[in-house]
């Protein structure tokens, strides 16, 4: 049984559970649902993160686990997509002021973001790990070990990661990095600007294996701070809060971001199609 595999046991009962239920009220002419029904377009936010979201530089085009989770449910409802290209450290702001209809990427839970914005019934888990070069390898072995004056961290900044460094590792150097992929943060620690790298750990696993990162390694023999991941839309929108929830049941369900990942996280390169 594969990692993912074993967080999806987390949340298949609840999934199954939002396919089950069933609403008592009208649906609602200022939703966002019946919006998108009328108008036949669904405006999503993306920002890049491996392997759910990313943009192919030489096409403009995006592809990823969340990025097919949203093409099918697309297609399902017969409506085309938008996307809407943000950074995590504008997440928030653009659906709040409603340049998006969904945060269709991997967004991870954390209490400031849920006072903000409304999760969508989570699709997985995921935890922290850090890039580190195999010289210093050694040196970081367990996570309390980034909890150190002499330690700098580089996360992308407005990510979980950069949220979760300030609360567990206050003592360490935070390098909170605008860059547009999570990957493009791994060079501070080639470079040398920073001991460590923190990003979801299965992307961390799969990256070090690629062809070319053989200076890195993962830190960690297990991740850390494991905060289930989904999507996200503005509070206020109980029918489409449900439709959304009901169609991650299904997904759930269905095993389809358990079959996704594993094909992601199965490529030799990005870009590979299988």
């Amino acid at each position: 049984m594969s990692f993912i595999q074993k967080l999806w046991k987390v949340t298949r009962f609840a999934g199954l559970s939002a396919m089950l239920a069933t609403s008592a009220h009208a649906q609602s002419a200022d939703s966002v649902l019946t919006k998108i029904k009328s108008e036949g377009v669904l405006k999503v936010c993306y920002a890049q993160v491996t392997p759910d979201s990313y943009k192919d530089p030489k096409t403009g085009i995006w592809t990823g686990v969340f990025v097919d989770l949203v093409n099918e449910m697309a297609a399902w409802m017969k409506v085309e997509v938008e996307p809407v290209e943000i950074q995590f450290s504008t997440a928030i702001m653009a659906l709040k002021r409603g340049d998006c209809d969904l945060f269709g990427a991997s967004l991870l839970f954390n209490a400031p973001r849920a006072m903000e914005i409304n999760f969508i019934r989570p699709f997985a888990a995921k935890g922290i790990n850090a890039v580190v070069s195999k010289e210093k390898a050694g040196t970081i072995t367990k996570f309390e070990d980034l909890n150190a004056e002499n330690i700098t961290i580089a996360v992308v900044a407005g990510s979980r990661d950069e949220e979760v460094s300030k609360r567990i590792f206050p003592k360490a150097k935070l390098l909170a990095l605008q860059v547009p992929t999570d990957l493009a943060a791994f060079d501070s620690v080639r470079r040398g600007d920073a001991d460590v790298a923190l990003a979801n750990g299965i992307t961390i696993r799969w990256w070090t294996q690629v062809e070319g990162n053989d200076w890195a390694v993962p830190a960690f023999a297990a991740d850390f701070s494991v905060q289930p991941n989904g999507w996200a839309i503005r509070y206020g929108d109980p029918d489409w809060k449900d439709f959304l929830d009901a169609f991650a049941g299904w997904v759930i369900a269905d095993n389809k971001a358990v079959r996704l990942y594993d094909s992601y996280l199965a490529r030799t390169s990005l870009f590979d199609k299988k």
